[in-house]
């Protein structure tokens, strides 16, 4: 039986004015999971899910954590022949600072130019709320789907998920799945389907250089103490040669490269052009030999995300500055394992240090890459239903980021797995003015109902 997609769209226009009320709902909860200030409004926003869940026909339970619970929904179709399917989400955010920089309140939002504007509007509340609005639209409109479906929304993505990885060890049972479905990645653009076939991993530090017991005034003391910035930043300058390689010995062992046939698949285009003028990039930090798409998807990287020390406010302060600091993190491949990163990394940083002063490395949290099948069935639904949706054929991408829960949560459901999204890399994901397009909303909300429907069809065919 084919998708009524006239019908689904119908009743996203009649209901479409109610959508956006609850999405700004669920937008206005500052469900920062990094600042233990927010802490409470984290919770209330899992308990607002779980209501919301309810209300739309799903069986929920706050799956309880060390750190903030895990929002759990099961539409609790049942029978031996029918599949399941699992969508993975998180609610929380990002912090907003800097808050001057908004046009608005991060947690006031708002409509403008057909875009929502808030904070989480793309990630992930925005992709969040798409399939809650698919359920609660084939709750109305196509009763007993043969088709169990599962939702895991956590609240710790954006701050290292510990408490989250403890409810996948102790409630493997329960997710357990045919199809797992990440829904927190990107389009390619507004009118292209993608699916994101994996991701890169994450290593992350803090660094204190600390050379002397006070801050000194430069002339007394300049020419005689090493500046720790300048310790800081020697080290640094040298983490990368002149072709764009990283220099950390044993740093690029282990890594698992695309066959050729894989590499293929992948639209590895970049238009270098267009992204000057959407991001305003003078320059590029291309490895030698290697493409920016290559360079951003499949080589690793290492980048300074923090640097500061000394005097930073208005006017003038002529200092030496006792200590320095550093935030530093890598995005890694499959093959390279994170808690040896760490390992190789604090050995240069001690080997590089200056004897006398100190260092101090501080290990934030890794993650491996992942990489899906080109071949599963759930890829192919996901691709179908895209290019029913849009209208045009499905291409094949990786992202840079990462989301650290998915290898973890996979070996949990232990079923197919695919990775994709209605956001887009101008969406200003983490940073000031964060938005979503309504249009994209739209299209991912009939993409996820037209995936529901085909995966239960492909349960009817099973013998």
């Amino acid at each position: 039986m084919p998708f009524p997609l006239a019908q689904y769209i119908a009743w996203f226009e009649e209901n479409e004015e109610k959508i956006q009320q609850d999405f700004f709902h669920f937008l206005r909860f500052s469900s920062i999971s990094t600042d233990p200030l927010h802490h409470k409004e984290c919770l209330k926003t899992a308990d607002w899910l779980s209501s919301y869940l309810r209300d739309i026909g799903m069986k929920t339970e706050l799956l309880k954590s060390p750190g903030l619970p895990v929002v759990f929904a099961d539409s609790g179709t049942k029978g031996a022949s029918i599949p399941s399917v699992l969508l993975y989400h998180h609610y929380d955010v990002q912090p907003v600072d800097p808050v001057d920089l908004w046009t608005s309140d991060p947690f006031s939002p708002r409509l403008d130019g057909g875009c929502i504007f808030a904070r989480g509007a793309s990630d992930n509340k925005g992709q969040c709320f798409i399939t809650l609005t698919a359920l609660k639209a084939m709750g109305q409109l196509t009763r007993d789907l043969p088709l169990q479906i599962k939702l895991f929304i956590e609240g710790e993505e954006e701050s290292g998920g510990a408490g989250t990885y403890v409810v996948l060890k102790e409630k493997k049972d329960l997710l357990k799945a045919d199809f797992l479905c990440v829904v927190d990645f990107d389009l390619a653009a507004p009118d292209q389907p993608s699916i994101a076939m994996g991701y890169r991993g994450l290593a992350a530090f803090e660094i204190e250089c600390i050379n002397a017991q006070t801050d000194m005034h430069s002339g007394v003391h300049g020419g005689i103490a090493l500046n720790p910035i300048h310790i800081l930043t020697d080290i640094i300058a040298k983490l990368r040669d002149e072709t764009g390689k990283i220099t950390i010995p044993h740093f690029y062992d282990g890594i698992d490269p695309l066959s050729a046939e894989e590499k293929e698949k992948l639209d590895l285009s970049f238009d270098e052009k267009k992204y000057r003028e959407e991001f305003g990039v003078g320059a590029f930090c291309q490895e030698k030999g290697v493409s920016l798409r290559e360079a951003n998807w499949l080589r690793p990287t290492i980048e300074v995300n923090g640097l500061w020390g000394g005097y930073t406010g208005a006017g003038f302060k002529t200092v030496i500055p006792a200590k320095a600091y550093a935030k530093i993190s890598c995005r890694l491949v499959p093959g390279q394992d994170p808690d040896k990163i760490e390992k190789h990394f604090t050995e240069f940083l001690v080997q590089n240090t200056p004897k006398g002063a100190e260092i101090r490395i501080k290990w934030h949290h890794g993650a491996k890459a992942y990489r899906a099948s080109f071949d599963s069935l759930l890829v192919a639904a996901v691709s179908k239903s895209m290019e029913d949706v849009f209208q045009k054929p499905c291409h094949y991408t990786l992202c840079g980021g990462s989301v650290p829960i998915v290898k973890d949560l996979a070996e949990a459901v232990g079923g197919d797995v695919a990775l994709f999204g209605f956001a887009l890399d101008t969406d200003n994901i983490h940073a000031p003015n964060e938005h979503f397009r309504w249009e994209c909303f739209k299209k991912g909300f009939l993409t996820i109902a037209r995936l529901l429907w085909e995966l239960a069809e492909q349960g009817k065919k099973k013998p």
